[in-house]
This record gives C-alpha cells, sequence and structure tokens, in this order.
C-alpha cells in the first residue's frame, strides 16, 4: 500500500465501517453524526455514538499513524460497505481511500471526498476547530466512562430492548465475527448492556482477541 506525501492516517477499514453504522443521522446532533478516531497511549480507538447507544473498536497504535488531534469521518459517506477492503486512508483534505483485494492483495479500491469532515482535540473536553457544517460544539463524547468496569450478570429482572438497534448490531456481528455469535454482559435492567463478538477481518497489528464492541441501554419493562 502506497501512502501519499499527504496521508495523516491508516486504519484498519472494516471497524470503521461497523462505527459508521451506529451514528446518528439527526442533522440537529451535528458532532454524533461522526466517526471519532484518536489515540490514547499506546491504543487506537474508533467509537461512535447516537446518544442511545457506543460502538468501539480499540487496537494497538504500532504501526498505524494517527495525528495527534484525532479524526472525525462523516459517517454517512461510510455506511456503505466497500467489498474487499481491508484498510484506509486519510488524507490532509479528508480524502478517504480504500485499499484490499482478494487474497493478500492491498491494492487501491476506491476513493471519496468527505466534504465537512473535520479534526478534534480528541476527548480532553477543550473546543474542536471544525470545517463547514460542525460548528464548534465542544468535544465528541467520553464514551468510555459509560463502559462498566465489572459485571455480576445478574440483572434480576426482565429486560428488553429496542428491535430495530438489535437487528443493526446483528448485522454486523454476522458480517465480522469469526462465528456470528454475539456476547452479552450486563448488571441491571437499568444500566447499560454490552455486546461483543470476535472481530476476524484484522488487517495489521491487533490485540490477541480482537473485539468489537456495543453500549446499549435496556428497555425499561413496566
Amino acid at each position: 500500500m502506497r501512502l501519499g506525501a499527504d496521508c495523516c492516517a491508516v486504519l484498519p477499514y472494516w471497524p470503521v465501517w461497523a462505527a459508521a453504522q451506529f451514528a446518528s443521522v439527526d442533522e440537529f446532533k451535528a458532532l454524533l453524526r461522526f466517526v471519532h478516531v484518536y489515540q490514547e497511549g499506546e491504543t487506537i480507538q474508533i467509537e461512535s455514538t447516537d446518544g442511545h447507544r457506543a460502538f468501539r473498536y480499540r487496537f494497538p497504535a504500532a504501526n498505524w499513524r494517527l495525528p495527534e488531534q484525532g479524526l472525525l469521518l462523516h459517517a454517512k459517506a461510510l455506511k456503505k460497505a466497500v467489498s474487499q477492503g481491508k484498510a484506509l486512508t486519510v488524507s490532509t483534505s479528508m480524502r478517504v481511500t480504500f485499499y484490499g483485494g482478494t487474497k493478500n492483495a492491498v491494492t487501491e479500491l476506491s476513493s471519496l471526498n468527505t466534504a465537512g469532515h473535520c479534526t478534534s482535540a480528541s476527548n480532553n473536553n477543550q473546543p474542536i476547530n471544525t470545517v463547514e457544517d460542525c460548528g464548534t460544539v465542544g468535544a465528541y463524547p467520553r464514551i468510555n466512562q459509560l463502559w462498566p468496569d465489572t459485571f455480576t450478570n445478574e440483572p434480576g429482572a426482565p429486560y428488553g430492548f429496542n428491535a430495530a438497534y438489535l437487528k443493526q448490531w446483528g448485522a454486523v456481528v454476522e458480517k465480522l465475527s469469526s462465528n456470528s455469535v454475539t456476547q452479552v454482559q450486563g448488571n441491571a435492567p437499568t444500566t447499560p448492556f454490552v455486546f461483543s463478538c470476535t472481530f476476524a477481518h484484522c488487517f495489521g497489528e491487533h490485540y490477541t482477541d480482537p473485539r468489537l464492541e456495543l453500549l446499549l441501554m435496556p428497555v425499561q419493562i413496566r
């Protein structure tokens, strides 16, 4: 994969595609319509949220390039899957180029000009510098703070989930997991549950047990 001089980031493709599925489509939630990518220490996180659920994928920063200020990628432009995609690059002009191919090939597949994209000051609660329709809306939500540290897996009462949300997550699991199985962990019918699955389309450096994760609030059953 040949990188241009203006390349500012190289990312694994499928987690970016997955994150785009869970970003907001509400034009009044400007920042939540983006996939957020940032680095914290030796970990890069790809994430998204629509205010009702949150997605994340974390992987080692080794062998990947990422601007210090992080990235915001417009989710709408990334929702459609690029067949045989393995990686993508983001240029300083916010052009996204997709790479991949059959077997071990990594050639340029396609690209798109992502007008309206912006860079973020990441998860530090500082204002962001934006372009076009983003506006000055503060930092991206700190979704890791919502993730439970431990799970009892003993909710103690019935709980439910929005069927459309489950359907969208199931489609991602079916496409990207190694066994089409999702794991579910939780604590109580009124606290977030975490759905996760193994990730079978790794490209580059990843953790021993790479997992895609979705944080989802249950529907209160009365």
